[in-house]
């Protein structure tokens, strides 16, 4: 006997139908995104975040995804950090971040520091809220960051979910004995252009923070972490060209079916720096081209997570992004298939 047409009871197994059309639709779109016959497009990318085909998703992320927070990326012709590290003077503009020039000319990067420490009052961009996004649907595997600037903390990534690999401002040392030096003591010398020295009257060699130069090793962090990049079934690149080694080696750790994605503005095969990597080429890549939050926002409302993401993004970025779609659309940038 069935229920009659408009009783609970019809109304029920009415939508309990629609939810099994749902489901099978879903189970479909997950089989289409995990065929690797089937070549990698923006369509299919969307289709697998949004049927949760993608379960373990690893991101790395650079300079770009700061960008719209006000902190330039390091190789921008124009306004690039390395660019505006002409007027220092220096042999070449990477020396500011090298630790033989440091021990000798600590000057040039207290300088630095003093602009650069304005992040502490800039905001996450919607970027890093998309990652938190996806931490909170339990599909972010692990997030590795080029980045300094502890916005991925502010965004409320939690912290064994993103690994600082070139590390932060979050502590201090003596540049050549190593020993645990004061943070805001090193921030007070920072502000007043003087230099922090040890506090070991043999050594007085000059204090940094735990920023990874060029010349020292990595994060102890990055080795714990590394691992999990592996386990990727989907790679997301954002924000970087992927031209400093060794963290532009982690794409290399992924399966080479694994579906791999490039969001920036510039492909890796024009980045200034030079790269190893080409995302417009072989059926598992993707190269999605624009501003890094543009492209997300495209990502976010294609995928119909609009309502999730709005409960998590600050009241700054709301405005913003409506002031946006008002002025000139969403714009996600074009989707580099061939």
């Amino acid at each position: 006997m069935r229920p009659e047409e408009g009783s609970a009871v019809g109304e029920y197994v009415k939508l309990l139908n629609q939810k099994k059309r749902e489901w099978a639709e879903t189970l479909e779109d997950r089989k289409t995104v995990l065929d690797h016959s089937i070549k990698l497009t923006y369509e299919l990318l969307i289709k697998g975040l949004r049927s949760g085909a993608y379960k373990n998703i690893v991101i790395l992320t650079g300079a770009g995804i700061s960008v719209s927070a006000g902190i330039p990326d390091f190789r921008s012709p124009e306004c690039g950090i390395y660019s505006k590290l002409k007027e220092y003077n220096l042999p070449q503009p990477e020396d500011v971040f090298t630790l033989d020039y440091f021990k000798q000319h600590p000057e040039a990067f207290y300088r630095f520091s003093k602009e650069f420490n304005k992040a502490s009052g800039y905001e996450a961009t919607p970027t890093h809220y998309f990652i938190r996004l996806l931490q909170e649907k339990n599909l972010l595997r692990i997030n590795m960051t080029q980045n300094i600037d502890n916005l991925e903390e502010k965004a409320g990534i939690n912290a064994d979910l993103f690994c600082q690999a070139h590390g932060s401002y979050n502590a201090a040392h003596c540049c050549k004995c190593d020993k645990i030096m004061d943070l805001d003591a090193f921030k007070q010398h920072v502000n007043e252009g003087t230099i922090y020295r040890c506090s070991d009257e043999v050594c007085l060699g000059p204090v940094k923070p735990t920023v990874v130069f060029f010349g020292e090793q990595l994060n102890p962090d990055f080795d714990i972490k590394l691992p999990l990049v592996h386990s990727a079934d989907l790679l997301l690149v954002i924000g970087t060209s992927l031209a400093v080694q060794p963290f532009n080696l982690l794409p290399f750790l992924v399966d080479e079916q694994t579906h791999s994605v490039l969001i920036n503005l510039e492909s890796t095969k024009k980045a200034s720096g030079g790269s190893i990597h080409d995302f417009e080429s072989g059926d598992a890549n993707l190269f999605i081209q624009g501003k890094c939050d543009d492209v997300i926002r495209q990502i976010i409302a294609d995928c119909g997570w609009e309502a999730e993401f709005e409960k998590i993004l600050p009241e700054v970025h709301k405005k913003r992004g409506a002031s946006r779609q008002e002025a000139e659309g969403l714009g996600a940038g074009k989707a580099q298939d061939q």
